[in-house]
């Protein structure tokens, strides 16, 4: 539990990429967000890789936290938010400073509230919903209650007389009432009341998935992306879209951390639901004003680094592993996909993939595999290159039709088959069972620290083109585009990977 509990709880969390340290990590509660934006998340370092000492310091620095916090808010947030509409009020409040109206008045804060809210076509009910935010369970009590007996009837779309609305949010901010739910992150929390009548998120996901952004997407990635929504759908609810919040967000990455669910795994999930959102504020029409149901996506600049498992990258083979695997007794096609892998760095299924028609020869004799002329297996367009061929790499006679007979999936894929059969031959040469980043892919790092230990040492941006690596170079793909645009002329790749010496070569 805080140990204040007008702010939410804070945890411990280690994190592998900050060296293994451990991090005090909380969320900004809304007063905050709205003076400091940025992220959601404040995290700040304990110093320490030593559980017990962080948990030593842990309520240290989440007090230090919240003093930062008290001293944003030494204005009171309400007081700020009546200032803004204060000018437009009755002749009678003239010549008061909001802060002054309340210290005089027997009202206080709720009869400040009620003239602000007050207009001449009606209540200010957008204005009265941000005010309960600030406001005591007992003053927002009295503060209902006011608009409530001075409105007849209370406008429908709203539905106060029912206390549908201060029920629950009641229960979601006044975490110290014994009525109150403790914090979940599961399907189990309560769902706001639809005051508005706005569509649910599920209700517009057919409509999302065939909007015009689906119709370049693979029918595999289509068939995902509503099984992701689906699942955050059952960790926060099937909200109505002008009732999803930021916090929404967050509760649905805790939950899969909480799952075990890996980074990028969460970041997906997240995403999904975000881009509906997006969709959303300029294709979810309210049917009956022709203006979006939200106006704003309520997760942007949420960010989740730092929750679920770190990606396990792959490692390169040692040396001795090299040697150990290509001295093993394999069948000649999977000895050739290895050698095609660790000479020129193309991805498995680029390789699984390989047509004869792709083998082309240029004028100087230079022998290359052209991948703009197959399927480009990688969403990038750094992917579709030309790959050289060095002078050590022997194939077989040229022929027609693919080189590897790799049964293809739905998706024109052949990298499941590969890896599992490929990937047993590597296996055999790993140190134990904690050698497990040892896989086919490896040969890729493999060739990348080989050309990067060359002397000179070749362009980073020239090594990402012969990789085919894009957004996840040495350069982004928005750089790439203006300083190579087209992809290096054969002979420039041909001279850095013919460079690179592969002694454990035995074909």
């Amino acid at each position: 539990m805080a140990i204040n509990n007008r702010y939410p709880a804070s945890r411990l969390k280690q994190i592998k990429s900050k060296g293994n340290y451990w991090f005090v990590t909380t969320t900004k509660p809304p007063e905050i967000q709205a003076i400091t934006g940025g992220d959601l998340t404040v995290r700040r370092s304990t110093k320490t890789q030593d559980r017990r000492k962080a948990e030593l310091l842990h309520r240290e620095i989440e007090s230090q936290i919240h003093r930062d916090w008290d001293g944003l808010l030494e204005r009171d947030p309400l007081v700020e938010l009546l200032e803004q509409h204060w000018d437009s009020k009755p002749q009678s409040t003239k010549g008061w400073g909001v802060q002054e109206f309340i210290d005089e008045c027997d009202g206080g804060r709720v009869l400040a509230c009620t003239v602000v809210c007050m207009g001449k076509d009606g209540w200010n009910m957008e204005l009265a919903n941000q005010l309960f935010r600030y406001l005591s369970r007992e003053e927002a009590t009295d503060f209902r209650d006011a608009i409530t007996v001075r409105q007849d009837p209370y406008p429908p779309e709203f539905q106060y007389e029912k206390n549908e609305l201060l029920r629950a949010f009641m229960a979601e901010n006044y975490q110290d009432d014994a009525a109150a739910p403790k914090a979940k992150t599961t399907s189990k929390r309560k769902i706001r009341t639809n005051l508005t009548g706005c569509p649910t998120i599920l209700e517009v996901l057919p409509d999302y998935m065939n909007a015009k952004r689906w119709k370049k997407i693979t029918d595999k990635e289509k068939q995902y992306v509503p099984n992701y929504i689906q699942h955050c759908v059952s960790i926060i609810g099937n909200r109505p879209l002008d009732q999803v919040i930021a916090r929404d967000a967050l509760t649905i990455m805790e939950a899969l951390d909480e799952e075990g669910k890996a980074n990028n795994t969460i970041k997906t999930y997240k995403r999904s639901v975000s881009n509906l959102l997006d969709w959303a504020v300029t294709n979810s029409l309210n049917e009956t004003i022709e203006e979006p149901w939200i106006k704003a996506n309520p997760f942007k600049g949420i960010s989740s680094k730092d929750y679920g498992k770190e990606k396990r990258s792959y490692e390169a083979l040692k040396t001795d592993q090299l040697h150990k695997l290509f001295e093993l007794n394999m069948p000649n096609d999977m000895r050739l996909q290895f050698c095609i892998a660790i000479t020129t760095g193309m991805r498995l299924d680029e390789i699984a993939l390989l047509e004869w028609g792709q083998y082309k020869i240029d004028r100087n004799g230079l022998r290359y595999f052209d991948l703009s002329l197959g399927a480009i297996v990688k969403n990038d367009r750094f992917s579709a290159r030309t790959v050289a061929i060095p002078d050590c790499l022997m194939l077989p006679k040229p022929a027609t039709g693919r080189l590897f007979d790799w049964v293809t999936d739905d998706d024109g894929k052949s990298s499941k088959d590969a890896s599992k059969a490929l990937n047993k031959w590597v296996k055999k040469i790993r140190y134990d069972d904690a050698d497990d980043r040892k896989v086919f892919h490896s040969l890729r790092h493999n060739l990348t620290g080989f050309m990067s230990n060359l002397r000179p040492a070749p362009a980073s941006e020239h090594m990402d083109w012969i990789t085919g690596h894009g957004m996840e170079g040495n350069v982004t793909a928005s750089e790439r585009q203006t300083t190579y645009s087209q992809d290096i002329d054969v002979e420039i790749k041909y001279d850095i990977v013919n460079r690179v010496k592969h002694p454990w070569l035995i074909q």
